[in-house]
């Protein structure tokens, strides 16, 4: 009973929709009809401003973290946090708030990856920014910050459950951005 529920409130904490939120109440549209009708971040920052993308990004960040934060108070183990975290994840991708649409939930692994793997995933976050800051892609940036996560979580001697727990989330996040995006640096998806 307390897994199921546990599951339960990661996949509804994942559900919301804090593109979709932020932009409407801040121009009265649906996100999903601006850019490349991603409600995520990266849509958000392009489309609408860094503000908005930054509230966006901590809000999908903390439904992860939230999400594996809530199986460990809940007394489960990493096995099941894990789980939590790839149902934040699945929450993001597939919102029952947004009939099953959403964003590539990488803002969610990320903040599941946070609450997991902490001292893994603050210093590829810290690369991220640097990269960013130095060369001024944004995916470039989180792609390699992403990929230092596991590697940083293997030399920090992390239990396996957790090592899988990271690569999975990876997976997951790169099978949706490469089935939304494709292998192009372009965004695709047309507009609704």
């Amino acid at each position: 009973m307390i897994v199921a529920m546990a599951f339960a409130i990661a996949y509804l904490l994942g559900s919301i929709p804090t593109s979709y939120i932020v932009v409407y109440l801040l121009t009265g549209r649906d996100i999903r009809s601006i850019g490349n009708g991603n409600p995520g971040t990266m849509n958000v920052w392009d489309n609408v401003g860094l503000a908005p993308a930054l509230l966006v990004a901590i809000g999908d960040i903390g439904k992860g973290m939230a999400a594996v934060s809530a199986a460990y108070l809940l007394g489960l183990g990493d096995t099941e946090a894990v789980l939590a975290a790839l149902l934040a994840v699945a929450g993001h991708d597939y919102s029952i708030f947004l009939r099953f649409d959403g964003g590539n939930g990488t803002a969610a692994a990320i903040g599941g990856l946070f609450a997991l793997v902490p001292t893994a995933t603050i210093p590829a976050a810290v690369i991220a920014v640097a990269l960013y800051l130095t060369i001024g892609s944004k995916r470039f940036a989180g792609a390699v910050a992403l990929l230092c996560v596991p590697v940083f979580a293997y030399f920090v001697a992390y239990p396996d459950a957790k090592l899988v727990g990271v690569l999975l989330l990876l997976t997951v996040t790169a099978l949706k951005i490469i089935r939304f995006e494709g292998f192009t640096p372009e965004r695709s998806r047309p507009p609704r």
